[in-house]
């Protein structure tokens, strides 16, 4: 590492007590990693961050003693009771990144040497590494970089550096060395399956669920969490047919609709778990369904494995679960973003299911008095003809005093379906696709409710992004074979299908619970398109960089090698001589390969030969500058002879300086092992730092 001439001869030992600035070093770094992990994890860990460091400022301003060893335990006995209170168990992912990062904070109370001060920076670099736990974004990565820049500053600093120009240029070397070799890694490698298994992290990120009550979806429009991203990859659907399914609810206890697990269908039926649920690539439900949309969703990480589709899905790139009432399911829980390829049908499912069509006519037998009397009269005024049945409770919410809203009021008591159709008679989707399915049952008509997402915004390069606000319910209804999508909220508010809900009159809760999101300035043409660019942005980074998988370093290593074929095929169809040219290209490798082995055999054996004999290096330093017109004058020590030629050396001065003490000092004065064993890799190093800034044309000359 590159030294003024000016400073303290003396090389950084182990033990050397740290100073001030570079505490502040180490503090800051902490305030990097912090910050990655903050918006994740529990406020008061800043807290303790500052805690820490001003103990230090305390102790290092009024000289008193190190932390005594109670207050250490004191401390990380603080920390756990801190988490085990937060998260309820340190056995969570949560808690034990949050242990991590607290240990961390808490090192800096003991850290008062360049030993101390190296372990702390490797815990930071893991830190670091543990936040892509919690997402993996293009502002994440950008932080990342930033805090490892940072970190490895400061092992510059504890190496010797002696200016700040000099740390930083030391870490962007070293940086963009290691670059090329990371993306040889990312681009090459395969991607392992996980070696052991961890607690993970459990989150939702949409706030749909596979139970609803009449208000429950309304409380989604509140919020703008993204749940998913999706480029068709063929014809676009309209947005009235954007209807994304997730999950097919056929219980109703009178209250709310809930889905039935494929495990409790077959243990009701007496059936075996396939006759209800299959995994593959390919629905066995489906039969001979054509395709009508093809579409590459980007799915957010979630703690449930519910994967959308539009209609009924037919086929997956990777394996998935196929259930028999048309939903689909991964084989696990998504712990961070992922790509899907899927094909769908756009249309409700052409097949009944696992279970039988009495399945969707079951109701409690009483409650709800007022909605079973008004569909008795529906039904007498229809003639008992389902069809004009369903549209005679279509045309009834169609009219006044019914009104869509996403401030419904609140219906409490057991007989809910009687307050929303007879009282309040305001409501969101979820209120009217559960009276709509009711009243259908109450007819006999098969009838289940479907849950999921409507619509979605449109990106300018073409992907869309549906968030949790686009969340919807809906009605399917079994009809002269096949099951028919049936949505009341295109009766009584058409422009939440074609527009979204923020189209929706009267719609001030949506997004109430984001009052700083970049969508309540979606009017405004600049912010807006700073809010695409963005999104577009990352968009990209998670597809190319996040999203990239085997398939896709399958086809970049197959694409390189036909490109290399192609070459060599051009070679050798410009040369003499059919054939020729293999045998020549192979005598060539393996003569490039022959040499390329014993250059390195060689600088491998001179590395072992010189790493515990400082003369021998000076020796062939000397023979190295005497090459480029720097050596040694007759009778001239080799301390003399560097000190000599440092006004010529530019910027690697310094380091010839440092490597004509370092051999003072292992040559003369009595030092313990070590010391010496310092000394000499501060010696291999400064060699290093002359051999890579000597000047070609020395100064002066």
């Amino acid at each position: 590492m590159r030294r003024h001439s000016g400073t303290c001869s003396t090389v950084l030992t182990d033990n050397r007590r740290l100073d001030g600035a570079m505490l502040r070093r180490l503090f800051i770094g902490q305030c990097l990693v912090l910050a990655l992990h903050l918006a994740y994890l529990p406020a008061w860990l800043a807290g303790l961050a500052l805690g820490v460091a001003g103990y230090r400022v305390v102790q290092r301003r009024r000289h008193l003693p190190r932390a005594s060893l109670l207050l250490r335990l004191a401390a990380v006995g603080g920390l756990v009771v801190g988490l085990r209170a937060q998260y309820g168990t340190l056995g969570s992912m949560e808690g034990l990144i949050g242990l991590l990062l607290g240990v961390y904070l808490l090192k800096l109370l003991e850290t008062h040497d360049r030993r101390d001060a190296r372990v702390l920076v490797m815990i930071g670099l893991v830190a670091v590494a543990v936040a892509f736990l919690h997402d993996q974004g293009l502002l994440m990565a950008a932080g990342a970089l930033v805090a490892v820049a940072w970190l490895v500053q400061s092992l510059i600093w504890l190496a010797g550096a002696a200016t700040l120009r000099q740390a930083w240029g030391e870490t962007a070397w070293l940086l963009g060395l290691s670059a090329p070799l990371m993306a040889l890694l990312f681009l090459g490698m395969p991607r392992l399956g996980p070696l052991w298994a961890m607690p993970q992290l459990d989150r939702a990120a949409t706030g749909l669920t596979d139970t609803i009550a009449p208000g429950d979806v309304a409380e989604l429009s509140r919020s703008d969490a993204r749940a998913f991203r999706a480029r068709f990859l063929g014809p676009v659907p309209s947005p009235a047919q954007r209807y994304w399914r997730v999950y097919t609810l056929s219980h109703f206890d009178g209250i709310r609709w809930s889905r039935v697990t494929p495990e409790e269908q077959a243990a009701t039926l007496g059936v075996p778990p396939a006759r209800v649920a299959r995994s593959g690539r390919r629905s066995p439900w489906a039969g001979e369904a054509q395709s009508r949309f093809e579409a590459e969703l980007l799915l957010e990480p979630d703690s449930r494995p519910w994967r959308p589709s539009l209609g009924t899905p037919l086929t997956v790139d990777e394996p998935q679960r196929f259930l028999s009432d048309a939903t689909l399911e991964g084989r696990a829980p998504l712990e961070s973003r992922a790509l899907l390829v899927l094909t769908s049908s756009g249309i409700s499912p052409t097949y009944p299911g696992a279970v039988p069509l009495t399945w969707h006519t079951l109701l409690p037998r009483d409650g709800n008095p007022r909605t079973r009397a008004l569909a008795r009269r529906l039904w007498r005024e229809s003639g008992a003809d389902p069809e004009r049945y369903l549209r005679a409770v279509l045309a009834r919410f169609g009219q006044a005093p019914y009104r869509y809203t996403l401030s419904p009021p609140r219906l409490t008591g057991t007989d809910r379906m009687d307050a929303f159709l007879f009282d309040s008679r305001a409501g969101y989707c979820t209120h009217y696709a559960s009276a709509t399915a009711m009243l259908a049952r109450l007819a006999g008509i098969p009838a289940r409710v479907v849950a999921g997402f409507l619509g979605g915004e449109r990106h300018p390069e073409g992907h869309f992004t549906v968030r949790d606000y686009d969340a919807h319910a809906w009605v399917e209804v079994w009809r002269h074979g096949a099951w028919r999508r049936l949505d009341p909220t295109a009766a009584i508010a058409p422009e939440r299908i074609e527009q979204g809900p923020q189209a929706v009159a009267g719609s001030e809760a949506f997004l109430a619970d984001a009052p700083f999101s970049p969508l309540r300035w979606r009017e405004l043409g600049w912010a807006n398109q700073l809010r695409l660019g963005w999104e577009r942005l990352e968009y990209r980074w998670q597809r190319g960089v996040v999203g990239y998988q085997d398939e896709a370093r399958r086809t970049l290593v197959a694409e390189l090698v036909r490109r290399l074929e192609g070459l060599l095929d051009l070679l050798a169809a410009r040369l003499p001589g059919q054939g020729a040219l293999s045998p020549f290209l192979g005598l060539l490798g393996a003569l490039v390969l022959a040499l390329g082995g014993t250059r390195l055999a060689r600088r491998g054996r001179r590395y072992l030969r010189v790493r515990g004999d400082e003369r021998m290096l000076i020796r062939e330093l000397q023979a190295w500058l005497a090459r480029r017109g720097l050596g040694a004058r007759p009778g001239e020590s080799p301390a003399a002879h560097l000190r000599r030629i440092v006004p010529q050396a530019g910027r690697a001065g310094q380091a010839l300086e440092a490597c004509a003490r370092d051999l003072e000092r292992l040559a003369y004065a009595p030092v313990e092992d070590a010391e010496r064993r310092e000394r000499q890799r501060h010696l291999r190093r400064s060699v290093g730092e002359v051999r890579r800034h000597l000047p070609r044309r020395p100064v002066g000359r």
